[in-house]
């Protein structure tokens, strides 16, 4: 049930005491954590905290410990299925209502998963329930990803409810002071979390950045690339930054809409190609015909399928569901109409066939904060544009999140506010 953003670094954890009981009967005999953590047991006298203890401290298959400030406790972490042969075991944390965001869960956990390396082991799970929006996103932040959901999972109240299970691969011992693994790990980046936070946040760098992103709008830069022979129409930092996706996240299938040259779809299809699987499915109302036959004729288009038809029209709709039915990960990117009307209508279509673990991204969400005279001859601009439609559309689905690390790291996007990351399927 973790809340906190922040680091706190006097926090400690250390072994449970007598004095302890009161808190953590206070914890476990608490409706809304038990909910939340799953609980099928409640403490509703010492005598039952002390027998719960003596079963959490003397299991060889565990770790508990008091999350302490100034030894007052203020929660509890442990590890429980320890498996030492494969080097893995699942995480669970509690911090005091009370006591949320001061820091105490990021410190917590950051202790624990370095108790977890002294023990040998490589990676963390842990489980979370579905529709608790706060703690998936606290556990992304810190570098574990979404690796399934489990269906039906947990009864509570006489409803059975999914269960999001998440892994985290712990890195090579190192002082807890240190910056947290990136994200999306396993992947390795030279550079440093906290050096790209800063980055990201500094006025000038800013500052600048907007200004130059305005100016490099006039000469049309985006322009100025092809990818395998097709014009793309993308900045630089943005084909970094989706390559990365997907070999990371590795779909089975790419939906894409808006087509234009088929330099995007020539790209997704190329690192699903190195992937050694997945396929593609491009959208666009209008189709060229030079367009579609240089596709076609493309070494890569054996990954590649197209639909001709408004992304929004229910029966294209319609069409690309059925694709995307057999699909265990589906990755979604929106580049077609650029209208906050239409954008919203596309992400009620196709924002649900995003599986949890992958990216749904928004392109052209950048028109938002560029001027109005960018656009003399288009229909959306500020006020009207991707931007305005992923704004309401987060405040509806709180089982996305915009991937803020990747953003800090790309600078220069088009897509600001538009990489979304889906952290878990709705109840049901």
């Amino acid at each position: 049930m973790p809340r906190d953003d922040d680091d706190d670094d006097e926090l400690t954890l250390r072994e449970p005491e007598p004095g302890d009981e009161p808190a953590l009967l206070r914890w476990r005999s608490d409706p809304e954590s038990r909910r939340l953590l799953m609980w099928r047991t409640s403490a509703r006298t010492s005598d039952d905290v002390a027998a719960w203890i003596a079963r959490r401290t003397g299991d060889p298959q565990g770790s508990f410990a008091i999350v302490a400030r100034s030894e007052q406790p203020v929660g509890f972490v442990q590890l429980t299925r320890i498996d030492r042969v494969d080097g893995h075991a699942y995480l669970g944390l509690l911090i005091d209502p009370d006591r949320r965001r001061q820091g105490a869960a990021s410190r917590a956990a950051l202790l624990m998963e370095e108790r977890a390396r002294v023990m040998g082991l490589r990676k963390l799970l842990l489980e979370v329930l579905g529709d608790n929006a706060h703690a998936l996103r606290f556990w992304s932040k810190r570098g574990y990803r979404v690796v399934g959901t489990l269906r039906r999972h947990h009864e509570h109240d006489g409803t059975h409810h999914e269960v999001v299970l998440l892994e985290k691969m712990l890195w090579p011992s190192q002082s807890v002071a240190a910056v947290e693994a990136p994200a999306r790990a396993p992947l390795a980046m030279a550079n440093q979390a906290d050096l790209i936070r800063r980055m990201a946040s500094d006025p000038e760098v800013r500052d600048l950045t907007t200004r130059l992103f305005a100016l490099m709008g006039q000469y049309k830069y985006a322009y100025n690339w092809a990818w395998y022979g097709r014009p793309i129409i993308q900045l630089p930092q943005d084909v970094m930054a989706m390559q990365m996706l997907i070999l990371d996240e590795k779909p089975d299938l790419i939906i894409e809409t808006g087509i234009a040259h088929g330099g995007s779809l020539v790209f997704c299809a190329s690192m699903l190609e190195l992937l050694g699987e997945g396929q593609l499915l491009g959208v666009d109302i209008d189709i060229r015909a030079h367009n579609r036959m240089a596709i076609e004729a493309h070494p890569l288009a054996h990954r590649i399928a197209m639909l001709e038809g408004s992304s929004i029209d229910p029966a294209v709709a319609q069409a690309v569901r059925a694709r995307a039915g057999a699909a265990r990960k589906i990755m979604v990117c929106l580049d077609s109409n650029h209208t906050a009307d239409h954008v919203a209508r596309e992400l009620a279509l196709y924002a649900p066939l995003v599986t949890p673990g992958q990216h749904l991204v928004v392109f052209d969400t950048a028109i938002e904060d560029l001027p109005a005279s960018s656009f003399p001859d288009r229909p959306w601009g500020p006020g009207n544009s991707p931007k305005t439609a992923v704004r309401a559309f987060l405040e509806q689905n709180p089982w996305f999140q915009i991937d803020r690390e990747l953003e800090a790291r790309l600078l220069f996007t088009v897509a600001p506010d538009g990489y979304l990351k889906r952290i878990a399927w709705p109840p049901t």
